[in-house]
């Protein structure tokens, strides 16, 4: 007879296991990024930084007076964690139907955790690459009310807006966060502007422009302050956060208002407009924000300005489309690739340049391409997933309900210790207009 002692024991020690190697090795940059939990204080991530060289050096005339003393500096990036979730359950009913067979029990509730599984996969891919300010897509809700067309339809291609998601959105012009949420119903691939969203609306949400994301995942506060110093969102700050791709414009967070376009570039509460040392390196085609086609030089003179300040490139990453242009490009250029492919984890392949692979992600950023020094990028968490359990209990009664849940989590977040060396490519057009991702 399956009972819930059993149970708890099955899913810990023959389910969480590969939960774990899964979610893990198969969002590919969490798979190359090291885990590091040494510097861990409380829920927090502390990186100590070399912050300038000393003064006291120089060379000077016989009998004449020594260089003064000077000293080397420090900072310290601060990582707070985030706190990731996954939450199944399983009725009475269906527990009382099955509960002679383990078996068919434990599929009811496998069908669940592997569902949660590939959600969790798929949406911490998209944190991991984003800014950290939670905000999947922006599009405007108009006409009725239930319908919302987005401003690009990027994450709509990458699965990242689904149905049966729930939503809140921030007036893209304010900030200010609407009182209520938004139950996707259908999406509709159309084109680059004009693909759409049908939602059912909970509460009051007057027709504009908005910034969406998961619910819960930004509050009313962070929402008005998305280029602050601190806290962007309850999201991890992802790879478009560590390297970005704005030069910044400001030192303060008061300043980092969602609709203004003041930004301190900061990271791990270090902003990088005054302390430019925490700066990453970054290349425009020409005008910011207009798309250019990718050239070898382009490529070669970003490698050149991480290896300027110390950096051993390790990797570039781009999206399907941007790889693909590469790709063509070598073509003319052979004796510019090393013969042979390197295999990764999860089945991803690729060629490699100057000696680093050149990988594709479907989940990376359209039109840019990334040029990593892994060694200083680092995902900071106190443990691996788990099932929340301090109670004894990996599955427990959901309280006032005929049900049973399990819930998996995370405690992590995505930073830097030495955020100069590495550097983003932007505006890559493909095929002579803006990276559509294949």
């Amino acid at each position: 007879m399956a009972d819930l002692a059993s149970i708890d024991k099955i899913l810990k020690e023959y389910y969480l296991g590969p939960v774990q190697e899964q979610l893990n090795n198969e969002v590919l940059l969490l798979s190359r990024l090291e885990a590091r939990s040494e510097d861990l204080v409380g829920k927090a991530a502390f990186v100590p930084l070399h912050a300038g060289r000393s003064a006291g050096i120089g060379a000077v005339g016989e009998s004449a007076q020594l260089p003064a003393a000077g000293s080397q500096t420090y900072a310290r990036a601060e990582y707070d964690l985030k706190y990731l979730y996954g939450r199944v359950q399983v009725t009475g009913p269906s527990m009382a139907k099955s509960k002679s067979d383990a078996g068919s029990f434990l599929q009811i509730l496998k069908g669940e955790l592997d569902g949660v599984r590939n959600d969790l996969q798929k949406d911490l891919a998209r944190q991991v690459y984003g800014t950290g300010d939670g905000v999947i897509g922006t599009g405007a809700l108009s006409g009725t009310g239930t319908l919302v067309t987005l401003t690009d339809w990027e994450p709509l291609k990458k699965g990242q807006f689904y149905v049966g998601q729930t939503l809140t959105g921030a007036v893209a012009s304010t900030g200010v966060q609407a009182a209520g949420s938004l139950l996707v119903t259908a999406v509709t691939i159309v084109g680059a502007a004009t693909s759409t969203l049908t939602v059912t609306k909970t509460g009051t949400i007057a027709d504009a422009t908005y910034a969406l994301s998961r619910s819960g995942s930004v509050t009313s506060a962070q929402a008005l302050n998305r280029y602050n110093n601190t806290v962007r969102s309850n999201e991890i700050d992802g790879l478009q956060r560590v390297v970005n791709g704005f030069t910044p414009t400001s030192a303060s967070a008061a300043d980092g208002t969602f609709g203004t376009t003041a930004k301190s570039g900061s990271l791990g509460k270090i902003d990088s407009f005054t302390s430019t040392y925490w700066d990453n390196q970054r290349t425009f085609g020409g005008t910011p924000g207009t798309a250019e086609a990718l050239t070898i030089m382009r490529v070669q003179q970003a490698i050149n300005a991480g290896r300027q300040l110390g950096a051993m490139p390790s990797a570039i990453i781009t999206s399907l489309g941007v790889q693909r242009e590469f790709y063509r490009l070598l073509q003319a250029n052979q004796q510019f690739v090393a013969p042979g492919a390197t295999d990764y984890a999860s089945g991803f392949s690729t060629l490699t340049y100057n000696g680093m692979p050149v990988i594709a992600d479907i989940d990376a950023p359209f039109g840019k391409m990334f040029i990593l020094d892994e060694s200083t990028i680092k995902v900071f968490s106190d443990q691996n997933w788990h099932f929340l359990d301090a109670d004894g209990q990996t599955l427990r009664q959901v309280a006032n309900l005929d049900a049973y849940e399990a819930i998996m989590v995370r405690y992590m977040n995505v930073g830097a210790t030495n955020r100069n060396k590495n550097v983003i490519i932007n505006d890559i057009s493909v095929n002579g207009v803006a990276d559509v991702g294949v």
